[in-house]
C-alpha cells in the first residue's frame, strides 16, 4: 500500500484512540508520519478552508484553478475537524498512480523457455525523414507504415502533406530521455516541464523511458539501418517481409509516428521508480490547460496545445465523476483533445481506469496485430517459437486491454489501436538501441498522432469534433476475434475515414448524452450492454470461441460467501491436435476478476489460468459483481468450446464481533483481547455499499497492536477487508473501522474477529 494511504489512516486512528484513552498516547509516536495527503473538493475561493488547514499546522500543496479542489497535507490529529466542514465524499485519498510500464505479455504462460528480459536491439545507422521527403515516402512506400501503423489508414494523410506540422501535443508521463534519434534528430520536443522535483528535471537520461517511447509513437520520423545479422532485422524479415524500404537488401526499417512532423510538449510526473500522487498529475493537467489559455489570450508564455496524451491511470469508485475525470472534461472544453489509455487490466469487463473513464476522453484500448506479435516472440524465444506462438492470422483485441462498460453504464474503450509489440525507442540502455513495448500506453499516443493530423488538416474543427470524428469513423470489422463494443469500442482507428467525416461538415460539436445512471451497477450495465448479472448456480455453454474471443459471466457474490467455484468441462478444440498450436495446444484462458469495477494495475485476478478443464476456487471473494471470463486463448489455431459452471458456498448463519452503521469520516474502535497461545487471528470487515454500487463506499480496517504500532493490510480497496495474523502477541488489540468514503450518509458494516476459528463476541 502506498505511504500516502498508510499515513491517512493514522489520522483517524490517532484521533479516536487517543480520545478514548485506549493507548495512553502511544499511537502518535508509533505512526511516525507528519501528515496526510488528501484531495478536497471545495468551491472557490478556498480562503477559509485553506486558512483552517494552515491554522492546524497543515499545508496546502495545490490550489487548482480549473477544477474546484485543493490538495493538502493535514496533521493526523486535525483531519477529523476538516472532515466536519466539507461535504460527504469531498475528501478523497491522494492515491499514488503506478508508473506505467510495458506489459509482460507472457503472463501465466507455462512451458516457455526463459524470455529475453530486455529487448535492447542495436542498429547500424539512422537517418531522419525530412519534411520534404515524407509525403513522397508515404505515397511511394506505404510499407514504411507496416510495423506500427499499417492499418490506421494514416498514410494517405501524410502523402497529402498532413503529418502534424505546427501541431503541439502534450505528453504527461515520465519526461524525456534525450538523445534517442527517433525524436531528437528533428527536435520534436519543444518544451519540457518537471513536476517531480527530484533534481533530475524533465529531460535527463536517468528518467524512465516510458515517456520517450510514448512521444515517439506520436512524432518519430526516422529510418534505421540494421545489419544482415541483426536479430530484429531477421525477425521482421521472417514475419513482415514487406516492412523494408530497400528490397531485396532488406536492411532499412522506418520508425514513423502517426504525426511524424508534430511537436511534443512533455510534462514529467513520474520519477524513475515508484508512482505519482494523483495531485501531481492533476497539477500537470491544469498546466496544460493554463498554457493553452495563455496562448488563446495572446500571452507569449502560452502554448497552442491541441492534443494531450496520458498513458496512465488508476482505480476509481465513481467512474466519470471523480476529480481526475472532471479535469479531463475541462481539458476538452478548453479546446484540447485528450487521448488516454484504457488500462492493462483485461480481459474482463468493467476494468477501465480513470481518467480513461472520463466522458470527454478518447479512451484507447489495445489491439494485437499478428505480425507485431510474431516479431516480438521471435525476439523473445527465437525463430521457431516466434513462428509458432501466434498461428491465428486475424487481428485481435490484446488480451490485457481493459474492457467496458464503466460502472455507470457508459461504454468504453472508445476505439482501439495496435498496442502489442510496438516498435519504438526510449527504454534501451543507450540511444543506439531500439525496443519493443506492449500496452494500451502505446495505443493511446498513436491515436493522439491521428488527432494531431486532423487538427492540422481541419483547423476550424473543435476538439470535440475531432474526438467525435475519430470515434464515429473507426472500423468495427478489422478485428477477427469476435470483439464487441466492450472490447474495441467503435473499432480500429481509421484516419482517412475520420478526415472524410470532418470534410463532410456533418460532425456535431457536442458530446453524446450519457446514459442515466442509478445506484445499482447491475442496472447500469444491463441497460448499456448485453451483460446480465446472475447469482446462485450458473451453467452456460460457450461455443466456437475464436482465438482471442471472450465470454463474460457477471456473477453476483452475496455477503458471507466463503467460496466461488468455477468449473470448466467439455473443453473441445475444433481442430485435431496436429493442427492446433504446436507449442501449447489449443486451450482456454479462464480469468476470474474480483468485484472491483475499475482498473487495478494489471487486473485483480484471483484466477488467471490457461487450461483444458478443471475447477478453480476463489476463497473469501469480494462481494459485488465478479466477472468470470472464458477466453479462447489468443494463441489458439482454431475455435474452442466449453461448458462453464459457477456456484457459491455461503457461510452458515454468520457470527459477528460487531455490526452497525458507519458514516462518512466516522471512525469506530473495537478492543479485542488476545490471550496467550493463539495460533491464528483473522479480522474481517465487510460493508453493504460495495463495488456493486455506484459510487462504491470505501471503508477501511486498521489494526493497532498492543504496543501501539499499526497494521494497514485492511486499508485497501477490497471488500471484505481481511487481515490474518499468525501467532498474534498477547494483549489488547484494537480494530479501527474508518468510513473513508461513504456516499449515502451511512453504510452498514459487519466485523468478524476469529481467534483460532472461534468468533469473538
Amino acid at each position: 500500500m502506498p505511504k500516502s494511504r498508510r499515513s491517512f489512516y493514522a489520522a483517524s486512528a490517532l484521533t479516536l484512540v487517543l480520545a478514548a484513552g485506549l493507548l495512553g498516547g502511544s499511537l502518535g509516536a508509533a505512526s511516525g508520519d507528519p501528515g496526510e495527503r488528501v484531495l478536497i473538493r471545495a468551491p472557490k475561493p478556498y480562503t477559509s478552508l485553506v486558512a483552517r488547514i494552515e491554522s492546524m499546522g497543515g499545508k496546502v500543496t495545490y490550489r487548482y484553478k480549473y477544477v474546484d479542489a485543493i490538495a493538502a497535507e493535514i496533521p493526523r490529529d486535525s483531519l477529523s475537524a476538516v472532515r466536519r466542514v466539507v461535504a460527504p465524499g469531498a475528501i478523497t485519498k491522494d492515491e499514488v498512480i503506478d508508473a506505467p510500464a510495458s506489459v509482460d505479455t507472457t503472463r501465466g504462460r507455462p512451458g516457455l523457455p526463459a524470455a529475453v528480459s530486455e529487448l535492447d536491439v542495436p542498429y547500424d545507422a539512422v537517418d531522419i525523414v525530412a519534411e520534404a521527403d515524407l509525403a513522397g515516402l508515404a505515397a511511394a512506400s506505404p510499407n514504411a507504415y507496416l510495423i506500427n501503423n499499417s492499418v490506421a489508414n494514416v498514410t494517405g494523410q501524410h502523402s497529402a502533406g498532413y503529418a502534424g506540422q505546427g501541431v503541439l501535443v502534450a505528453v504527461i508521463d515520465s519526461g524525456i530521455r534525450p538523445g534517442f534519434p527517433h525524436i531528437s534528430l528533428d527536435g520534436s520536443v519543444v518544451g519540457c516541464e518537471d513536476f517531480v522535483g527530484d533534481g533530475l528535471g524533465c529531460s535527463n537520461f536517468a528518467n524512465g523511458g516510458h515517456g520517450t517511447f510514448v512521444a515517439g509513437m506520436i512524432s518519430a520520423n526516422v529510418v534505421f539501418t540494421f545489419s544482415s545479422t541483426s536479430s530484429f532485422r531477421n525477425a521482421v524479415l521472417a514475419n513482415c517481409p514487406s516492412c523494408f524500404l530497400n528490397p531485396p537488401t532488406n536492411t532499412q526499417i522506418p520508425m514513423l509516428g502517426t504525426a511524424p512532423l508534430s511537436s511534443i510538449y512533455a510534462l514529467r510526473v513520474f520519477a524513475p521508480t515508484g508512482g505519482a500522487p494523483t495531485s501531481r498529475i492533476l497539477a500537470a493537467v491544469e498546466r496544460v490547460i493554463e498554457l493553452r489559455e495563455l496562448y488563446d489570450a495572446g500571452d507569449p508564455a502560452g502554448q497552442n496545445i491541441q492534443v494531450c496524451n496520458m498513458s496512465l491511470g488508476g482505480s476509481t469508485v465513481f467512474a466519470g465523476r471523480d476529480l481526475f475525470d472532471t479535469a479531463v472534461d475541462v481539458m476538452l472544453e478548453r479546446g484540447i483533445a485528450p487521448t488516454i489509455s484504457a488500462g492493462n487490466a483485461g480481459p474482463s469487463s468493467l476494468t477501465v481506469g480513470s481518467p480513461g473513464t472520463s466522458a470527454s476522453a478518447i479512451t484507447v484500448g489495445a489491439a494485437s496485430l499478428t505480425h507485431n506479435e510474431r516479431i516480438l516472440r521471435y525476439l523473445q524465444f527465437g525463430p521457431v517459437f516466434g513462428a509458432q506462438y501466434r498461428p491465428f492470422n486475424g487481428y485481435q483485441t490484446a488480451y490485457f486491454s481493459s474492457r467496458g462498460p464503466n460502472a455507470d453504464g457508459r461504454l468504453d474503450p472508445d476505439v482501439t489501436m495496435n498496442g502489442l509489440g510496438s516498435y519504438g525507442q526510449g527504454f534501451a540502455s543507450s540511444v543506439a538501441g531500439i525496443t519493443i513495448g506492449s500496452g494500451t500506453s502505446f495505443a493511446a499516443p498513436s491515436v493522439a498522432g491521428v488527432a494531431a493530423v486532423l487538427r492540422q488538416r481541419f483547423p476550424g474543427a473543435t476538439a470535440r469534433q475531432v474526438r467525435t470524428a475519430i470515434i464515429a469513423s473507426a472500423n468495427p470489422f478489422l478485428l477477427a476475434d469476435g470483439s464487441t463494443v466492450l472490447d474495441q469500442g467503435t473499432g480500429y482507428v481509421d484516419a482517412g475515414a475520420a478526415a472524410a467525416l470532418l470534410a463532410s461538415g456533418s460532425v456535431p460539436d457536442a458530446l453524446p448524452a450519457s446514459p442515466q445512471s442509478v445506484k445499482s451497477v447491475k442496472v447500469n450495465i444491463e441497460k448499456g450492454s448485453d451483460l446480465h448479472a446472475q447469482e446462485g448456480v450458473v451453467q452456460e455453454s460457450v461455443t466456437n470461441l475464436q482465438p482471442g474471443q471472450r465470454h463474460d459471466i457477471v456473477y453476483r457474490v452475496l455477503p458471507n460467501t466463503s467460496q466461488v467455484i468455477v468449473t470448466l468441462s467439455d473443453v473441445t478444440p475444433s481442430l485435431p491436435p496436429a493442427e492446433q498450436n504446436q507449442l501449447f495446444g489449443d486451450d482456454i484462458l479462464v480469468a476470474v476478476h474480483t468485484a472491483k469495477t475499475s482498473a487495478i494495475g494489471e487486473g485483480d485476478y484471483p484466477v488467471f489460468e490457461f487450461t483444458t478443464g478443471g475447477s478453480f476456487v476463489v476463497e473469501r471473494p469480494e462481494t459485488g459483481l465478479m466477472r468470470v471470463t472464458v477466453n479462447g486463448d489468443w494463441t489458439n489455431a482454431g475455435t474452442i468450446s466449453a461448458h462453464v459452471t459457477v456456484f457459491s458456498v455461503v457461510d452458515p448463519i454468520p457470527q459477528f464481533t460487531g455490526q452497525g452503521k458507519i458514516g462518512f469520516g466516522q471512525t469506530l474502535a473495537f478492543p479485542v483481547k488476545v490471550p496467550a497461545g493463539v495460533a491464528k487471528a483473522e479480522f474481517r470487515l465487510g460493508w453493504r455499499e460495495d463495488w456493486s454500487n455506484y459510487p462504491a463506499s470505501d471503508v477501511d480496517m486498521i489494526l493497532v497492536r498492543p504496543d501501539g504500532s499499526l497494521i494497514f493490510g485492511g486499508a485497501t480497496l477490497n471488500n471484505p477487508e481481511v487481515i490474518t495474523i499468525d501467532a498474534p502477541v498477547q494483549g489488547q488489540w484494537i480494530v479501527l473501522i474508518d468510513g473513508f468514503e461513504v456516499w449515502t450518509g451511512t453504510d452498514k458494516y459487519e466485523l468478524r474477529v476469529a481467534l483460532d476459528g472461534k468468533v469473538v463476541r
